[in-house]
């Protein structure tokens, strides 16, 4: 008896330290990759080293790891004690005489080595990390700056300008054919035109550098004088612009720095600091960071107490209530300090209340551990012999006969898909979950900053829901299809099943319409409501951000670049009269270097399908230094169709794939370097197919796994979805610049993975 209960802590600790490993793997993946996402745009269109990428990514790991340590550890403690609660090892325990305690210690142990590590990378490395990110972003921020201006696009991040480049080199910063817009303080225009430029940054400033320039000056309307006009014709101008330069830098050199960014000795003087703003931010910062480095130890202390109530569901329920506890805490954290920041209680309580709620809760429940937990629904589906007086549970007779005397779907088919049903919507949950806690954990900062409501953080989790359910449907399908494919596997159903006679390709089939039947949902939510709603979720993050929403859906003032001519049109479109306000035509010479006209009016409509009529046109020409000017009530210039000059939207994710394609013919009549849209339209093509192709490779990983255990194919699983990720990921970059075309950039992946799942299931008995 001594001997065995030796063994017991070490059982004990065994049993919830492969979950705790794999939830760690896994939080550790998905959040990594949402952070990383942040950073995507900045490292593909400023082309940043290599080196400040590696910078950028190592400086994510401590914060991710920060919020996936704690959940870790309440995860694999509910999972392994629940699974031994299901398969009554724990009444085995207590009937041998092994105390609550005997079994608590050991993960106790495990819950204070976290706490330990989870300390130390709160009050030293998250700090210096958040300093390197910063100082990374800003790096990377300022090398764009170096050259902001792609060719053959309108740049309006520039205050004040409106910069359109026909040719130039982007990663070497030359221009070629520049044309620039600026409105003066006087409500004049300045037009400048040049047949070469750059920027030249030297310390703070940045100048416009540009050769064979002419800048002309167009009066306001109500002075439009031809002998107002002023045209000046100079072999090099420099003009002195606001990028934003100089207080990039500033922000790089300033040495003061934000609480998150202090370490645990910096944390402790400004928490002891005279002013009070200062001194609460510190304090609120520091209560935060110890509560949430004790939190492991807490979820391991809370996680046996509730696991050990555990008799029926086994990892099913470990997982849900895991799930629950980590939203419970962590909003319960928010909602403390949301009040502690507002000075409706002191740091010390908001910051530690949901850390003494969860302690007196685990308290309560060690009291009453007496009392089962059992949860039904998340069970196996089991029989009861009706013949047993015990309740002895039996696996459900297998029939293969099916609806209607096809053989499909059969009752076990139908077990599947319920199965199958209910692993994909716990694995969705759990991921979409944890998902959106960290982005409210991550954001929380601005949200108290800026002061915003409960209503638009709602609406902005609302409208981000159709992104997380496209990026998340793979790699949600196949855990589902590990978790129950497994599980049959490990319990020697499919014995059963191909001693009646059926294959293996048989008992794929349930597993293959269930994924077909998730993908074509995957393609509704890509296709109809993830281009609105990416609309809508960008806005309210620049809004909970403190920045100023932009113009995404284009309405306004437009830019529009003509195919066919050496003409720029600006203008505002007018949806309900299908026309334009205030038109005006900037025509070029054969050269396309300089004008040559500038044709205005009130208003512009078709006349026929490239005709346009101007009313009250004003033309001027330029003859070299001389302007002349012509008015008429109404002037037919030759012009692009009307569907040309509807507002577009030039990111991918807001557009569906019909809407992209569309948007891609036109960037190519205008000569835009298109290989990026060409990539994102081909993935998205090929990204509902990817939730078949990991149910195709998860079912002949699971049934080769499965008896050796379900944690060794559910770590097959993440390794998976982290491979198809970053496979997927350096073939997009790849297909962006040009090194691979763009289909095999976006179809490479899901046939890749299709030919694994091929060689995995000649591997096994079929």
């Amino acid at each position: 008896m001594i001997s065995g209960r030796r063994l017991i802590p070490g059982y004990t600790a065994k049993a919830a330290l492969p979950y705790l490993l794999l939830s760690l793997f896994l939080l550790t993946a998905v959040l990594f990759a949402q952070q990383a996402g942040r950073f995507a745009e900045l490292a593909l269109y400023a082309q940043i080293p290599f080196s400040l990428l590696v910078d950028m990514s190592l400086a994510l790991l401590p914060n991710v790891l920060v919020f996936a340590l704690p959940a870790a550890v309440l995860a694999g403690v509910m999972i392994g004690f629940a699974r031994m609660g299901s398969d009554s090892e724990i009444v085995a325990m207590r009937a041998a005489g092994v105390g609550t305690w005997t079994l608590l210690w050991p993960v106790l142990m495990l819950g204070l080595c976290v706490t330990v590590v989870t300390a130390y990378i709160q009050m030293k490395e998250a700090p210096q990390a958040a300093r390197n990110l910063k100082k990374a972003a800003l790096q990377g921020a300022l090398r764009k700056l170096d050259s902001p201006v792609e060719p053959r696009n309108f740049n309006t991040e520039i205050p004040g300008y409106v910069i359109y480049v026909r040719d130039g080199d982007k990663a070497q910063g030359s221009w070629g054919k520049v044309f620039i817009y600026a409105q003066q303080p006087d409500g004049s225009n300045r037009v400048v035109t040049a047949r070469s430029g750059r920027i030249d940054s030297s310390g703070e400033k940045s100048e416009l550098v540009l050769i064979d320039a002419v800048a002309t000056k167009i009066p306001a309307p109500e002075n439009a004088d031809p002998r107002s006009y002023v045209v000046e014709r100079l072999d090099q101008l420099r003009i002195s612009i606001n990028t934003g330069r100089a207080d990039i830098l500033k922000r790089i050199n300033e040495s003061e720095m934000g609480p998150e960014e202090l370490d645990w000795g910096e944390l402790r003087k400004q928490a002891s600091s005279s002013l009070p703003e200062e001194r609460r931010a510190g304090q609120r910062t520091l209560h935060r960071r110890l509560a949430l480095s004790v939190s492991p130890f807490l979820f391991a202390l809370l996680g046996g107490a509730l696991g050990m109530k555990v008799r029926r569901g086994g990892r099913g329920v470990g997982v849900l209530l895991a799930l629950l506890i980590v939203i419970v805490y962590y909003l319960f954290s928010l909602f403390g300090e949301s009040l502690a920041r507002v000075g409706t209680v002191s740091p010390l309580v908001g910051l530690w209340a949901a850390t003494a709620f969860m302690l007196c809760l685990s308290f309560v429940l060690l009291v009453l551990n007496r009392v089962p937990v059992s949860v039904w629904p998340l069970t196996r589906f089991r029989k009861t012999s009706p013949s047993s007086d015990r309740g002895t549970t039996q696996p459900a007779v297998l029939r293969t006969k099916g609806v209607g005397g096809f053989g499909f779907p059969s009752l076990l088919d139908i077990g599947l898909f319920r199965t199958l049903g209910l692993s994909f919507l716990l694995a969705f949950t759990s991921l979409v979950s944890v998902f959106i806690i960290f982005t409210l954990f991550e954001m929380w900062r601005f949200i108290a900053r800026n002061g915003v409501g409960a209503r638009p953080v709602a609406r902005y989790i609302l409208f981000l829901l159709p992104l997380i359910t496209v990026e998340l449907f793979p790699a949600t399908m196949l855990i589902a299809v590990l978790m129950t494919y497994a599980l049959l596997a490990r319990r020697s159903e499919t014995i059963a099943w191909w001693a009646s006679g059926q294959s293996v390709y048989r008992l794929m089939l349930p597993g293959l319409f269930f994924a077909l039947a998730a993908g074509t949902g995957a393609w509704v939510v890509q296709e109809h409501l993830m281009p609105n709603a990416n609309l809508t979720q960008d806005k309210l993050r620049a809004q909970i951000r403190g920045g100023e929403p932009r113009a995404i859906t284009g309405t306004g003032r437009q830019w529009l670049a003509s195919a066919e001519s050496n003409r720029l049109y600006s203008y505002e479109f007018d949806a309900r009269g299908s026309s334009l306000n205030e038109p005006a035509i900037y025509e070029f010479d054969p050269t396309g270097v300089h004008l040559a006209s500038v044709t205005s009016g009130a208003a512009g409509s078709w006349v026929d399908a490239n005709r346009m009529a101007i009313t009250k046109a004003e033309t001027f020409n330029f003859r070299g230094l001389k302007v002349e000017r012509q008015v008429a009530e109404t002037r037919e210039i030759l012009a692009e169709p009307f569907q040309v000059f509807k507002p577009t939207i030039d990111k991918p994710s807001q557009l569906s794939s019909a809407g992209l394609s569309r948007y891609l013919k036109i960037a190519k009549r205008r000569g835009i370097d298109v290989s990026t849209l060409s990539v994102a339209l081909q993935r998205k093509y090929a990204a509902p197919f990817g939730v078949v192709v990991m149910a195709f490779i998860g079912i002949p990983l699971a049934l080769s796994f499965g008896r050796k255990g379900t944690i060794i194919a559910l770590c097959a699983a993440v390794g998976l979805s982290i491979a198809y990720w970053g496979v997927g990921g350096g073939l997009q970059q790849m297909g962006n610049l040009g090194l691979l075309p763009p289909a095999v950039a976006g179809w490479s992946p899901p046939i890749i993975f299709a030919a694994a799942g091929t060689y995995l299931l000649s591997r096994i008995r079929t």
